[in-house]
């Protein structure tokens, strides 16, 4: 039988696009007593002690010397910087800091893109030990900072920031996403993939308790249940295997999570396909309840795999997320700034190609597979849409930290 610890952690969205560490280290640092302090601060601190390897907004050795001067004097503990050879390693590091120590740690994920807090898991049993290895894991509970504050994009709509304990931060308004469960297959595979050059390359990289790390070998997760067959599923049938999948994993059952979803049905599924992976799709499924939309789920597009969920403490309405033909519309007949003094492309009904899919990859305008894009192409250029509105001619790749 599994079993679960999930710490409460306040959900606070990022300030601005790249503003991910800071956000982590506000969460953080006001679980353990230092108060809720400003993200301005925080990213200063982190991008000035960035040290080690030029070019990151926040990088590890800067959050970590933050999390340490920033801390208050109740707190006796000190946070290590683990850099570490396998994900098997860094995801054990991250179960025993939240078991033992009640401290939710901070990882980085997408590469080396993106920070987030880790508040929970689940897992066939408690590590009793830093260098536990016998148990499996299975999933784990995050704050994604991503997206930015509403105020970012719009300075009318503030707060936040500042931010306080009824700012709203992720509970399921026009943006931001509180209370993500994400299975332990899509942490590999998706999340906690490793830095792929510079200072830590190679390494997996999270801001842990002062333990030494478990040993190699310990006990892998069992394999995902394929459902699915190899095509691309239908948008019904994803909705019957996210369900399934969120009953295998618990979902149901899980007082955050069971009183919920007992009330909502899921809608069809959209399909989603991976742009930085070769024949990769999920298909997200919505969970509609009197009032709109109160949680999301992913499965894989062709094999059916549950691989995540976030649940959305205010509903949103049905409504909220555009469908193809109304991002068709948004940019018909607009003039978009191509960026790089590349001029303006005037967008011609004639002479658009609309992609059948929504697509998504890691990048500056979206971090959360939540929020994927329409995309469309005229002539050499593509245009991207996101699902909640804003249009983008171009997605900013390979930054550090953001």
């Amino acid at each position: 039988m599994s079993v679960s610890e999930n710490l409460a952690v306040q959900m606070h969205q990022q300030d601005t696009d790249y503003y991910c560490g800071a956000a982590c280290a506000q969460m953080v640092l006001e679980t353990i007593g230092a108060g809720l302090l400003d993200q301005d601060d925080l990213y200063a601190d982190n991008h000035s002690h960035s040290t080690l390897d030029p070019g990151w907004y926040t990088g590890p050795d800067g959050l970590q010397w933050t999390l340490m001067d920033r801390r208050p004097p109740t707190f006796t503990n000190y946070f290590a910087l683990y850099a570490l050879d396998t994900e098997d390693l860094i995801s054990r590091k991250l179960c025993w800091t939240i078991r033992h120590y009640q401290v939710a740690p901070i990882a980085l994920v997408y590469g080396w893109a993106h920070w987030i807090t880790v508040r929970g898991y689940t897992a066939s049993a408690h590590p009793i030990s830093s260098s536990d290895n016998g148990y499996a894991i299975e999933a784990f509970d995050i704050n994604n900072p991503w997206p930015p504050t509403p105020s970012f994009y719009t300075p009318a709509l503030a707060p936040p920031p500042p931010h306080n304990a009824g700012d709203g931060c992720g509970t399921g308004g026009d943006r931001g996403i509180a209370n993500e469960h994400v299975t332990y297959a899509t942490w590999q595979s998706t999340y906690m993939t490793g830095v792929p050059a510079g200072y830590w390359n190679g390494k997996f990289v999270a801001l842990c308790d002062p333990e030494p790390p478990a040993p190699r070998g310990g006990r892998m997760r069992e394999a995902p249940k394929r459902r699915g067959k190899g095509d691309l599923i239908e948008p019904r049938t994803a909705a019957e295997f996210a369900v399934a999948g969120m009953r295998d994993y618990g979902l149901f059952e899980r007082e955050d999570w069971g009183s919920i979803l007992r009330k909502a049905k899921p809608r069809p599924g959209m399909m989603v396909q991976r742009l930085d992976r070769l024949d990769s799709y999920y298909a997200l499924v919505p969970f509609e309840a009197n009032r709109g939309i109160v949680a999301m789920a992913a499965v894989d597009g062709r094999w059916g795999d549950y691989m995540q969920a976030a649940l959305l403490p205010k509903p949103r309405r049905a409504g909220s997320w555009l469908t193809l033909e109304q991002a068709f519309k948004s940019i018909l007949g607009k003039r978009i700034e191509l960026g790089d003094r590349k001029g303006r492309l005037l967008v011609r009904k004639q002479s658009v190609c609309m992609y059948p899919h929504l697509v998504w990859r890691p990048c500056l305008e979206s971090l959360s597979p939540y929020f994927p894009f329409y995309m469309f192409t005229i002539g050499g250029h593509r245009l991207y849409v996101r699902i909640d509105g804003p249009v983008f001619a171009s997605l900013t790749l390979d930054l550090k930290g953001i």
